[in-house]
């Protein structure tokens, strides 16, 4: 095509013109060719540049004048000098383009005053054109109070001179000076005027003042002197509490969290120190929300983005950081897919399904139109979980405490029951929001209940231990309530923390798992509340027998730390020191085995059989076998040989144990404490029934008339203890628990 679709020569033809030196058709034609509303200057001027490079300068150099005369006319003087700047890249030695670029240069920068002189340092006749553009336009970047980069220097630069006659500019970088000249400013990289760093540094009154007027601009304007876009919580409050001081920064992030959040163009992650970004595109807030709740991959994470919103909301609005922070179209998104959810999940795990109706009844209490709740939904939901209990380890703390509260306002017969049974497996927190809401609840009887259970299986209810030891000492309405009830006492709690720590200190030591070590941390945390005051106060107030038991529990607890162990029973000590006069202990010597006269006997003469009978009789059948034959198919020879095995090895056996052995003496059976060769007599705790046992040597043992090897579990238990002692054996499901009530010799 030769013409444009409005008349007038086309580019090609232009170009044709130029190629074929035809300058005056050229020239005829090409104001016609600016006014074409289908051209642009820049598709031009490689057209005039062409002329140019042909040898043509001053051709070419008036085609540039016109065009440059004409787009100052028709867009102004900025393009203009635009439209020069390009045309000296085509005619680096045009005389009238250098005439064109100082005139413009001055039109578009009236105020910096230097920049006339400074156009004639830059701007020798023997400095092309295109060299000379990039140093003016460097400079004109350079003026006097704008900012540079050194690499050389740690911190941006500010301009402080710039000197016409030699082009030497002079930047301080904070308390260091450095100049550059035209040989050496390429070194600098200028930054706009509102670069962040520099501004911190050289006027950062313009910061606070941006920073009290718009908090988003202010983190804007942070974000793009990022080098990956990217400004962490940590560097923002650094940033601010130095201009705005400590209150400043406090005050700041308060009302501008939600502002930031909210901004379609700013990125924030989630948590209270998030990290800020700039976003490409505009990506409103509750866009985003609805966007993760639709795509969350389980139905706990849509339920816990919707209680995370409900959390925001309540929040703002306690602060007054947010007028109007609800968005009516998310919450209706989101009370309705809880609600959706605790169908969906009803049938395999009915926790989450509370859950889910509890998020959307607090949503429907915002007054937004959702699905009607179903008051009879929660107690259907609430049939299918067998133990209550077990909330506490299927839901999050978080939104376990939603749920506790949506079946208070919902449920007026049963949610004290659910409530007792979560608190056994509380954590901390929720111990006091449990039991704070079944005292105001009047629900007392199931408060009680769950403590009773707590301290009766203590692994089950660590938490929930520690609370109380640690609420019975303090003063507050909880300590009170705990110390009227006629189940409860100081001494008890102080047992079952007690049995608590030896538990979980033995569970560790067989398991060596984390999860044990840190039950272990936390109860001796707990035990050793107020620095040990309540704990002292108890072994100080403890008589005499009461002492020797809480002995017993401290040097066999296996969770103590030897440290606490020692000052426990150094306090103990300066009481009662006469109850740490040691007793031999027999029964934990290994290398003698006690025995009465009957049962050496017995034993011995089992040797003596098994050395003069059993082992002659089989020799004998091994003699008569062997007379068979073939000994590799001989069953018979076979047979007799391990039956002469076992025997020698049994006989073995019975030797080295009778040179072991050694008989019970009545010293130790007449002491006031359980031993080898004593009687017992004990009540059980449980059934409050008498039980008699008597413990012997292992050759002595008749379990039907309830003679004990000294040596067994249950036997052990009971070593050491004296009349009035509480003995324990079992683990926490089938622990026995015994009064002994007198100790007399068995002999």
């Amino acid at each position: 095509m030769q013409e444009s679709k409005v008349g007038g020569p086309s580019l090609i033809k232009l170009g044709k013109l130029a190629n074929s030196k035809d300058f005056n058709a050229l020239d005829s034609q090409w104001l016609t060719a600016l006014e074409n509303p289908d051209y642009t200057w820049r598709e031009l001027i490689p057209i005039a540049g062409q002329v140019g490079r042909l040898g043509a300068g001053d051709r070419a150099g008036t085609l540039f004048e016109t065009l440059v005369g004409w787009v100052g006319e028709k867009q102004g003087n900025t393009q203009a000098l635009a439209a020069v700047r390009e045309a000296a890249k085509q005619l680096p030695q045009g005389v009238v383009l250098r005439s064109l670029l100082r005139e413009l240069y001055l039109a578009e920068n009236p105020d910096f005053a230097e920049l006339p002189q400074l156009l004639d340092t830059l701007m020798p006749a023997e400095t092309t054109l295109d060299q000379a553009v990039i140093m003016v336009d460097l400079y004109l970047q350079l003026q006097q109070g704008l900012f540079a980069i050194d690499r050389d220097f740690l911190v941006p630069g500010q301009v402080e001179a710039v000197s016409p006659t030699n082009g030497v500019i002079t930047i301080r970088f904070e308390d260091r000076h450095a100049e550059y000249g035209p040989a050496t400013v390429n070194k600098l990289t200028p930054r706009p005027a509102d670069h962040f760093p520099a501004l911190l540094i050289y006027d950062p009154s313009k910061l606070v003042d941006l920073a009290q007027k718009d908090s988003v601009a202010f983190v804007k304007l942070a974000l793009q002197s990022q080098r990956e876009s990217r400004l962490p919580y940590r560097e923002l409050k650094d940033n601010l509490t130095l201009l705005l001081g400590d209150k400043g920064w406090k005050n700041w992030w308060k009302e501008a969290k939600s502002t930031l959040k909210r901004d379609p163009l700013v990125g924030m992650s989630s948590g209270s120190q998030p990290s800020f970004w700039l976003l490409r595109r505009e990506d409103h807030y509750e866009e985003r929300l609805r966007r993760q709740f639709d795509l969350a991959k389980s139905s706990l994470d849509k339920l816990l983005k919707v209680m995370g919103y409900l959390d925001e909301l309540s929040q703002e609005e306690k602060q007054g950081g947010c007028d109007e922070c609800a968005d009516e179209k998310l919450l209706v998104h989101f009370g309705n897919g809880a609600a959706k959810v605790a169908v969906s999940v009803l049938a395999k795990d009915p926790a989450l399904a509370l859950a889910g109706l509890a998020l959307h009844a607090e949503v429907a209490a915002r007054g937004v139109p959702v699905a009607r709740p179903n008051p009879k939904a929660g107690s259907q939901v609430l049939a299918k979980i067998a133990d209550p209990s077990k909330l506490a380890d299927d839901l999050p703390e978080a939104l376990l405490q939603r749920v506790l509260e949506y079946l208070r306002s919902t449920q007026s017969e049963q949610w004290g029951p659910v409530w007792g049974g979560v608190l056994t497996r509380a954590g901390k927190r929720l111990c006091d929001f449990i039991t704070r809401g079944l005292i105001e609840g009047g629900k007392d009887a199931h408060l009680e209940a769950a403590l009773l259970q707590g301290m009766e299986k203590p692994t089950s209810s660590p938490e929930l231990l520690g609370w109380l030891w640690r609420t019975w000492h303090t003063s507050g309405p909880a300590s009170k309530f705990l110390k009227q009830l006629p189940s409860l006492s100081e001494d008890k709690a102080g047992t079952a923390m007690f049995s608590l720590l030896d538990s979980v200190g033995r569970l560790y030591g067989m398991s060596m798992d984390e999860k044990h070590a840190k039950l272990v941390d936390s109860a001796r945390a707990a035990l050793s509340t107020q620095n040990n005051r309540p704990l002292l106060a108890i072994l100080e107030a403890a008589d005499r027998p009461q002492s020797i038991r809480w002995k017993r529990i401290i040097e066999k607890n296996a969770g103590l730390s030897p440290t606490h162990r020692t000052q426990l029973l150094g306090f103990m000590r300066s009481r009662y020191a006469d109850i740490f006069h040691e007793a031999t202990r027999e029964w934990e010597d290994p290398e003698i085995i006690y025995t009465t006269e009957d049962g050496l006997r017995r034993t011995q003469d089992a040797l003596n059989h098994i050395i003069e009978v059993e082992i002659p009789e089989v020799a004998q059948q091994i003699g008569v076998a062997a007379s068979f034959g073939d000994l590799s198919e001989n069953a018979e020879y076979t047979a007799a040989l391990e039956k002469r095995d076992q025997l020698v090895s049994r006989a073995a056996s019975l030797d080295g144990e009778l040179a072991q052995a050694k008989i019970i003496s009545l010293e130790m059976a007449t002491g006031d404490l359980v031993n080898v060769g004593v009687r017992v007599t004990a009540r059980s705790l449980v059934s409050g029934e008498e039980e008699i046992f008597t413990f012997l040597g292992p050759w002595d043992t008749d379990t039907q008339n309830q003679i004990l090897n000294y040596q067994a579990p249950l036997a052990q238990a009971f070593m050491g203890a004296r009349k009035g002692d509480q003995v324990e054996f079992g683990d926490d499901q089938e622990k026995r628990s015994w009064e002994v009530l007198s100790v007399e010799s068995a002999l």
